[in-house]
C-alpha cells in the first residue's frame, strides 16, 4: 500500500510553502491524490525526485537501529535540561559520567528517572571541568545563543567570551573529549548574516577540533511527531579526523508521524497516551476555541469573532497563523512552546477544546510514558517545551556510536568508565536530604525535638569562642518576618512545607538569616529543631500546616554589614560552615 503525504508534510520536508506544494498537485508536477478521509496530497512512492522522500524511501533505518557500542562510551552533557537529550544519547549507548543544568526542577527531573546519574545542579560558570581530563570520550549540550562579539579580527574563541557558547568551549577545552557536539535553534545559521556561525567556526579550529558541515535536522524525519528543527554541530578532534575517521548523519524514519501516532497504541507506543495534569481554558477563550476546526486558526472564525478575539493584531499583515491553532490529528505538531495556550503560539487538542495535557507534550518530544516531570504544571510544561526530542537525539547517538566505533577500530583506547564516574562524583556537592514536613510530623510528635543541642549554655554564650568547624544553615527570611531578625533579636524561623537540606539535621549546629537583596550579617545557634505548625508564627495559618522549626538564639554580628552570597539549593537555603563563612 502506498505511503500517503499530505501537501503540508510535503512542505515541510522541502522547506517549501504549502501553497507550492499545493500548486506541484494541483499543476500536475507531482500525482494529487486524495485518502480515504478526502484530504489531498501525495505518494512517497511517487516523489522519487524529491531529495528529502527519496531519503525516506531508501532509508537504512532498521540496519542503523541495531548499532551497538564496542565499548562504554563516557560522556558529558551540558544544559542538560530535563533530560531529551541525555536519555537519547543514552539510549544510543553512551555511559553519562556528569550532566551540568542550573534549573533546579530540571535537574529534580533528571535525579528521579535516572538515580545513578551525577547531576551537578549550577551556574556552568562556576564548573571546573579538568578533573574529568582524558576520561570523556564525548560531549553534548544544547548552548543558548546570546549576541556574540565581532570585534575580534579572526572572530575566534575570544569573541564568544560571556555567552553560554563559550562555557561549553571551556568545558572542551578542559576535557578534551574525542567528540563534542552542540545543538541549536536554525536560526543560528542566519544569526547577524552568518558571522555568529563563522565565529564558532573559527573557535572550534582555535580548540583543535575539525568541524563536520552543520546540518538542519527536521525531527520529523527521525520518528517525531513535530515539526521542530535543529541545527546540529559536530567537531572532531584534530589527532583523530587526520586518521581518516568521518561522521554519517542518521538515515531518516520512513515516514512521517503524527499526533495519531503520538497519542494512540502504534509504532512510537504501546499504549494510548495516559491521563494527566494539564492547562484549561478559561470560558471566554474555550467558547472562541470551540469554533475552531481541526487544523485550524483565527481564519476560520466568523468575522465578527475573529476582530474581538485578534483586537488590534486583526488589522496588522502576516498570517499569525499560530493564533487560536488547533492541531491536526492526522499532522505532525507544531513545534512545542514552554506553555500550549501561550495566545501567539496556540496548541490546541485536535479534537477536544483544551490544551494539550503534560503526557500529550512528553509524547509528542517522544518522552517514555515512565519519565516523570518535577515541579508544578508550569515547570514541567517549560522541561518538555525546552527538550530536544528523544528519538532524535537517539537518532544522531547511534550516528555518533558508529563513529566512536570507527575511531576505536583505528587505535583502540580505554576511557575509564568506572574512574570517571568516581572523579565526576567527587565534583557534585554533597547529597541532598530531603524532608517532607508531613511525613515528619508522623515521625516526630509536636513537642518532640529532632535536635536538641548539646553545647548550647543557655544562660551564656561566649562569643570568642566560635567553632569555626561546626556546620551553618543560611536561610532565606521573607520580608514579611524580616523585622526581628534586623532587629537580631529572633527567637526561631521556620522553614517552608519541604526542607532540603545537604547536612544531617543531627549536624546543624549555626544559623544565619539571609535578608533578600542584602545577603546575610548575624550568627545565631541552633538550639533546638523539631517539628511545629505555621499557625504557632501566623495566627491565620493552618494548624495542620506542619513546618520545621528552628529554636534559635542570637550569637553575634558576623559581619559589619550584609555579605551577599548565592542561596543554592532552590535558591532559599546553603548550607555551608562557618569557616567558609568567615572567609567571606
Amino acid at each position: 500500500m502506498p505511503t500517503f503525504l499530505s501537501a503540508t508534510n510535503l512542505a515541510d520536508l522541502t522547506g517549501t510553502s504549502l501553497a507550492t506544494a499545493q500548486r506541484w498537485g494541483e499543476s500536475g508536477v507531482y500525482p494529487y491524490h486524495k485518502n480515504e478521509k478526502g484530504k489531498a496530497g501525495f505518494y512517497m512512492e511517487e516523489l522519487t525526485d524529491v531529495e528529502p522522500v527519496r531519503m525516506m524511501l531508501d532509508t537504512k533505518w532498521d540496519e542503523e537501529f541495531h548499532v551497538a557500542s564496542l565499548r562504554d562510551y563516557t560522556s558529558v552533557e551540558l544544559f542538560a535540561g530535563a533530560g531529551g537529550l541525555a536519555l537519547g544519547m543514552h539510549l544510543a549507548g553512551f555511559r553519562h559520567v556528569l550532566l551540568n543544568e542550573m534549573d533546579a526542577m530540571a535537574c529534580q527531573t533528571l535525579r528521579r528517572n535516572h538515580p545513578e546519574w551525577n547531576v551537578l545542579e549550577g551556574d556552568i560558570h562556576q564548573v571546573d571541568f579538568t578533573p574529568l581530563r582524558g576520561m570523556v570520550d564525548f560531549l553534548s549540550g544544547g548552548f543558548p545563543c546570546q549576541a556574540f562579539s565581532y570585534a575580534g579580527k579572526k572572530g575566534g574563541l575570544n569573541d564568544t567570551r560571556g555567552t553560554l557558547f563559550f562555557e561549553m568551549a571551556r568545558a572542551v577545552k578542559e576535557i578534551q573529549p574525542k567528540v563534542f557536539m552542540g545543538e541549536n535553534v536554525k536560526g543560528l545559521l542566519s544569526h547577524d548574516d552568518g558571522r555568529t556561525l563563522e565565529i564558532i567556526r573559527n573557535a572550534i579550529a582555535e580548540l583543535g577540533y575539525t568541524l563536520v558541515e552543520p546540518r538542519v535536522l527536521k525531527a520529523i524525519m527521525y520518528q517525531v511527531p513535530q515539526k521542530r528543527e535543529r541545527l546540529i554541530l559536530i567537531a572532531i578532534r584534530n589527532d583523530i579526523y587526520k586518521k581518516g575517521v568521518r561522521f554519517k548523519w542518521p538515515e531518516p524514519y520512513r515516514r512521517v508521524m503524527t499526533l495519531r501516532d503520538a497519542f494512540y497504541r502504534g509504532e512510537l507506543f504501546d499504549d494510548d497516551v495516559p491521563e494527566s495534569a494539564g492547562q484549561q481554558y478559561p470560558a471566554k477563550k474555550a467558547r472562541v476555541m470551540a469554533m475552531v476546526p481541526e487544523g485550524g486558526d483565527w481564519r476560520d472564525l466568523p468575522i465578527k469573532e475573529q476582530q474581538e478575539y485578534m483586537g488590534g493584531s486583526f488589522y496588522l499583515g502576516g498570517g499569525k497563523t499560530g493564533m487560536a491553532r488547533r492541531l491536526s490529528m492526522d499532522e505532525p505538531s507544531l513545534t512545542l512552546t514552554c506553555a500550549p495556550a501561550q495566545k501567539q503560539t496556540e496548541r490546541c487538542h485536535p479534537i477536544e477544546t483544551r490544551p494539550l495535557t503534560v503526557r500529550e507534550y512528553a509524547r509528542i518530544q517522544t518522552f517514555p510514558d515512565n519519565w516523570q516531570f518535577e515541579g508544578n504544571m508550569a515547570d514541567q510544561y517549560k522541561q518538555i517545551g525546552n527538550a530536544v526530542p528523544v528519538n532524535l537525539a537517539f537518532a544522531i547517538g547511534r550516528s555518533l556510536i558508529r563513529l566512536f566505533n570507527d575511531i576505536d577500530a583505528q587505535e583502540p583506547e580505554e576511557t575509564q568508565y568506572a574512574e570517571a564516574i568516581k572523579t565526576a562524583h567527587n565534583m557534585l556537592p554533597p547529597r541532598l536530604f530531603e524532608l517532607d514536613m508531613f511525613d515528619m510530623h508522623e515521625l516526630y510528635p509536636r513537642e518532640t525535638a529532632i535536635i536538641n543541642n548539646p553545647f548550647v549554655k543557655k544562660k551564656h554564650i561566649d562569643n570568642s569562642k566560635l567553632d569555626d568547624s561546626k556546620n551553618v544553615l543560611v536561610c532565606l527570611v521573607p520580608d514579611k518576618y524580616i523585622v526581628p531578625y534586623t532587629t537580631q533579636n529572633a527567637k526561631a524561623y521556620f522553614t517552608g512545607k519541604k526542607f532540603p537540606s545537604t547536612v544531617k539535621l543531627n549536624k546543624l549546629y549555626y544559623f544565619m538569616p539571609y535578608t533578600k537583596g542584602k545577603g546575610i550579617r548575624d550568627l545565631y545557634l541552633i538550639e533546638v529543631a523539631r517539628v511545629g505548625t505555621k499557625h504557632e508564627f501566623v495566627e491565620e495559618a493552618d494548624e495542620n500546616d506542619f513546618r520545621l522549626v528552628f529554636e534559635i538564639k542570637f550569637v553575634t554580628q558576623l559581619f559589619e554589614d550584609y555579605k551577599p552570597i548565592k542561596l543554592m539549593i532552590w535558591r532559599t537555603f546553603t548550607d555551608t560552615n562557618l569557616r567558609a563563612i568567615m572567609a567571606m
